[in-house]
């Protein structure tokens, strides 16, 4: 339909005003006028019935790694196993069915589910997957574990520690590995994915593309392919050749251009070592580099992504911030930083003085914060505490998206939603409106796309998400991991429909 009435319980726009309504109108596929008992008596145009049911602006995951996400649906899951023993087995399965030689290659491995609460050996690969070449993902996703033919075949100068190689090793690997994946496969892969990100309430994704995480021209192949996605993708090149950004037309550069690397392997950049005496992590770039790349990427008025975890990387990025806007100021770059998860007040400050804007993944939170997990055990109890501090951000009214970091957690707004009103350190909780600003307004500002995304507003894509139950009204938390979505539009299209709770769409 070009053009038709929507008629809902109550419609959450987010716009400045914080308008609530009953009924909208959509025309090709544009919001075109929004109220209260909008519709005329008399009318033609069709009218949709979501009387019983609440509308929020189509939710925007703001950090997704969505050809890696898209090649986990072809891989084997092993999220759901209980020991390695486990694990081992149902390679085998798999090694049996496939020709000598074929590579194995499984994902979600994480050791703090299994019995042993251990990684699996190089040396056990080895016995058991002699004639084939294993890589074993870890959850984090900036790790891996190798057989010895696996090293063989790759041909690369990477250095394991018993079979396990971490952040650009790990990426080298993974890299070399996705060369082999049929890009027919791929394809199905990525329609797949983003269905099931529909399915969440999903309208619009931030993807963080190139580089050795994806599959080789990753980027072309999403824009080659956007016309035939249910929802929009916003691409950032995870690249540091300006050249090619331009040549594609793309306005963004960057994502997980490592600073730093991840807390889960003791590669984060941090000022105080890891638990028990683990180390401070790695610094990937110097000072003079990092801002002679900024510097460059500046001038030619891209926008710049950074991923920086720990105290040192997130200060070495936002110094070298600092040093590019006080040469070159520039009032509405919106220059970002991916994860931010352990700043000091300080970093806050300045982040906040430079306009730069986050992309911030707060289901972190619930898989790793809180009393005893993986925070608390690798960086202690005081340092877990300042993980990914929303409240305090927000203070400084620093402009924070939310996000996934798909495939390390799932795309699930509420899930992330949840995550950021449960902080485990409650000086750092937000508003349930707060969290869903950062699923929806926030992440259409830092990406540029604000005046067609993020809010119900007149002019703007008809991007919409209709869900069971009011999360307002919930008198517990925890009924936010499971509201049911009922339906989602994408550009005035239903892209995903719950048929058991509606009949009439």
């Amino acid at each position: 339909m070009k053009k038709y009435f929507i008629k809902a319980k109550k419609i959450y726009t987010f716009d400045h005003q914080k308008s609530i309504y009953d009924t909208l109108l959509i025309e090709n596929n544009k919001i075109s006028d929004l109220g209260n008992n909008l519709i005329p008596k008399d009318t033609d145009i069709p009218i949709i019935d979501l009387s019983d049911y609440i509308i929020l602006p189509g939710f925007i995951d703001s950090h997704v790694h969505l050809t890696s996400t898209a090649i986990n649906e072809i891989l084997i899951d092993l999220s759901n196993f209980t020991s390695i023993k486990e694990i081992v087995k149902a390679l085998e399965a798999l090694r049996d069915s496939l020709p000598e030689g074929d590579w194995i290659v499984a994902k979600e491995f994480d050791p703090v589910n299994l019995e042993e609460k251990r990684n699996i050996t190089q040396e056990e690969l080895d016995k058991n997957f002699p004639k084939h070449p294993v890589l074993i993902i870890r959850k984090d996703s900036h790790s891996s574990i190798i057989n010895s033919l696996g090293m063989k075949l790759l041909d690369v100068e990477i250095f394991p520690e018993n079979g396990l190689i971490k952040e650009r090793d790990h990426q080298i690997a993974i890299g070399k590995v996705y060369q082999n994946i049929d890009p027919s496969l791929l394809v199905k892969g990525l329609i797949k994915t983003l269905k099931k990100a529909a399915e969440k309430g999903i309208t619009t994704i931030h993807a963080l593309e190139g580089g050795y995480t994806s599959p080789p021209n990753s980027p072309q192949l999403l824009l080659g392919l956007s016309q035939y996605f249910p929802i929009d993708v916003i691409i950032y090149y995870q690249t540091t050749s300006i050249k090619k950004v331009k040549e594609l037309g793309l306005r963004r550069i960057g994502g997980c251009l490592l600073v730093d690397g991840s807390i889960s392997t003791l590669t984060a950049a941090v000022s105080e070592p890891y638990l028990p005496n683990q180390g401070y992590g790695v610094l990937f770039w110097d000072m003079e580099t990092l801002s002679n790349f900024i510097r460059t990427a500046h001038k030619e008025d891209l926008q710049i992504a950074f991923h920086a975890v720990g105290d040192r990387g997130i200060d070495l990025l936002v110094r070298a911030y600092q040093k590019v806007l006080k040469e070159i100021p520039k009032e509405d770059h919106r220059h970002r930083i991916e994860h931010f998860e352990l700043p000091n007040k300080e970093h806050i400050k300045l982040a906040s003085q430079l306009n730069l804007t986050l992309s911030l993944q707060p289901s972190f939170l619930y898989f790793w914060g809180g009393e005893g997990k993986l925070y608390e055990q690798l960086l202690g109890k005081e340092r877990a505490k300042r993980i990914i501090p929303l409240r305090s951000i927000l203070k400084e009214e620093i402009t924070a998206g939310g996000g996934s970091d798909s495939s390390v957690t799932p795309m699930d707004p509420f899930l992330g939603i949840y995550s950021a009103i449960n902080h485990p350190n409650e000086e750092e909780r937000i508003t349930l409106e707060e969290a869903i600003k950062m699923f929806t307004y926030n992440g259409a500002y830092i990406g540029f796309i604000e005046k067609e995304k993020g809010s119900i507003e007149r002019n703007k894509d008809a991007d919409l998400v209709i869900l069971e139950k009011n999360p307002f009204e919930f008198r517990e938390k925890e009924e936010i991991l499971n509201i049911k979505i009922v339906a989602t539009i994408s550009r005035g299209r239903f892209v995903y429909k719950d048929t058991n709770l509606v009949t009439n769409l």
